[in-house]
């Protein structure tokens, strides 16, 4: 009889074969307007007696004229440990960044056994029935290694921490797990995109998360995007967008064998998280900025918003500062390759 991580790397192996081929790997420059950085300097935190030598990889959340920030904050380079934070300002303010001083707080910080090594990384966060629902990615220890787990938490709107855990795959921990975003809340389930470490394969697919459990269906589970031939690795970088009634825009980054810089593109789902259109690279590192930095070459962006007919990209700048992104969404979907209607 197959075991769980079998049956997955098989569905890994078939859809490889059956999804390569959906994109080119040109970049297409132009797409985005670059609106400004942020970096530790920007941000006050209000709850913790040292200043971050880091903050990067932000998700955000908006509501009506606020925009919450979920920065990631490194305070040390001994073991580069992570915590997040939430900061608020006006969506106006998105426009004009740089000379922001913003008051910040940690809320998601090592606790637990899942965290002891690196901390908490990397948020995606939503509005979540009154709150925010956050994933983020928890690193423990195994074997005197580094063990990622698929940390989730539930934040109030002041940042006070309400539930805090880590998903399962039918019961188990992969040997590394990243990379979740809620697409949908359909009440007892969440429709996801997550990428999971499944012997050896490294994928983004779509799946049914128990609200109750914090447990995914592996029989809910299907490819939906997979790394191609001129790419190390692929995943999802944000949280969705709606633009339609039942079509949301997420972004996703891939890694390049060509030089190992993180390259960014847009994608088209509908609410049970299958694949309807997809872009070429449309932001990858340019300026000095984005170029330079703790790991160099690098936008990650964990953060999409859409103002009015504008989207809004936030992301991690070489690990060490934000940047904010500006694109019209007819910009942007004149560039989706229609893989579905």
């Amino acid at each position: 009889m197959k075991s769980l991580w079998e049956e997955l790397a098989e569905r890994a192996i078939e859809a490889k074969k059956r999804l390569s081929g959906l994109r080119m790997g040109k970049r297409i420059n132009g797409i985005f307007e670059r609106l400004g950085y942020l970096t530790a300097d920007n941000f006050v935190v209000l709850n913790y007696p040292r200043r971050p030598l880091a903050a990067f990889n932000p998700s955000v959340v908006l509501d009506g004229d606020d925009v919450y920030l979920f920065p990631r904050f490194i305070f040390d380079y001994y073991d580069y440990v992570s915590s997040i934070g939430l900061t608020k300002l006006s969506k106006e303010r998105l426009d004009k960044p740089c000379c922001s001083k913003l008051p910040s707080k940690i809320i998601i910080y090592p606790t637990t056994v899942h965290e002891i090594k690196r901390g908490a990384e990397d948020p995606r966060a939503h509005e979540f029935r009154g709150d925010f629902l956050v994933f983020y990615t928890a690193v423990g220890v195994r074997d005197d290694g580094l063990w990622p787990k698929q940390g989730v938490a539930i934040v109030s709107k002041d940042g006070g921490l309400v539930h805090k855990g880590v998903l399962r795959l039918g019961g188990a921990f992969p040997a590394s797990w990243k990379n979740t975003t809620m697409i949908k809340d359909k009440g007892s389930t969440l429709s996801i995109l997550t990428r999971p470490l499944i012997e050896g394969h490294e994928v983004v697919w779509r799946g049914e998360l128990s609200v109750e459990e914090w447990d995914v269906d592996p029989a809910s589970m299907e490819v939906v995007l997979v790394p191609e031939k001129f790419e190390i690795k692929v995943g999802v970088s944000t949280t969705p967008v709606r633009i339609g009634s039942n079509e949301y825009l997420i972004g996703w980054h891939a890694i390049s064998k060509e030089d190992l810089s993180y390259r960014n593109g847009l994608a088209v789902v509908n609410g049970e998280g299958e694949l309807l259109g997809i872009t070429e690279y449309l932001l990858y590192p340019q300026t000095v900025e984005e170029m330079y930095g703790d790991r160099p070459m690098v936008i990650y962006g964990c953060g999409l918003l859409r103002v009015g007919e504008f989207v809004y990209w936030i992301g991690g700048v070489a690990d060490y500062g934000i940047g904010i992104y500006k694109a019209s969404l007819d910009d942007i979907m004149e560039h989706v390759k229609w893989l579905r209607g």
